[in-house]
């Protein structure tokens, strides 16, 4: 069964030239999905980013990407469980936006086996709404966040080509930025884990439920 990843997920990557790169191996064995509206909205961000690189070269990242995996069209019972969900989460109130709420939707529904998103705000919303609705009970556990996959990658790939592409556009993620040390010369391997569990571990103790291990 494919996983679903979310909308700033794919523009970082594409930015960091690294969708196609082993980075994505954990996405999903089945294949990745992803909301059918990515490739128009997507573009248009690319191209109002401040890029240190070639902002075409990005976008055809994208588009390349796209291309070997599935958008995903929402059905009218998704629709109708993202716009609940979005509803409650104003009532918390928590941020929750409309293509979160779709995916989630679609990750319930559908019961996919992971979300990957870049939104931690998100994140930290769902933790909040698995108490709301019982419409959510499939979805713990089930959501890794950017600095997980970007771990995973690191651990087993080529660390310096991740560590490179990064600090290549140190503007993309401040986060990551920072993890990897992109103004300082100390880009061990184990400082670059050691900061990225940081971030997770923080992002868990707002999130037990919802992170994924």
């Amino acid at each position: 069964m494919m996983a679903l990843v979310d909308n700033d997920v794919l523009l970082k990557g594409a930015c960091y030239r690294l969708l196609n790169h082993p980075i994505t191996a954990d996405c999903g064995v089945n294949g990745i999905g992803y909301l059918a509206a990515a490739r128009f909205v997507l573009s248009k961000r690319i191209n109002r980013a401040r890029l240190r690189g070639n902002a075409a070269e990005a976008e055809a990242e994208l588009v390349s990407f796209l291309a070997e995996h599935v958008a995903i069209e929402t059905t009218a019972e998704e629709q109708t469980l993202a716009a609940a969900l979005e509803a409650m989460a104003q009532e918390i109130p928590v941020n929750l936006d409309a293509g979160e709420s779709q995916l989630l939707a679609v990750l319930a529904v559908r019961m996919l086996p992971a979300l990957i998103t870049g939104d931690k705000r998100a994140i930290i919303a769902i933790e909040q709404l698995l108490d709301a609705t019982t419409a959510l009970a499939q979805v713990s556990g089930k959501v890794t966040c950017l600095e997980q996959l970007v771990r995973r990658a690191v651990m087993r790939n080529d660390a310096s080509a991740i560590q490179e592409a990064i600090c290549k556009e140190p503007d993309v993620d401040r986060a990551l930025s920072i993890c990897f040390s992109c103004l300082s010369s100390e880009r061990t391997v184990e400082f670059v884990v050691q900061a990225l569990d940081s971030y997770i571990s923080d992002l868990r103790q707002k999130a037990p439920r919802t992170l994924s291990t």
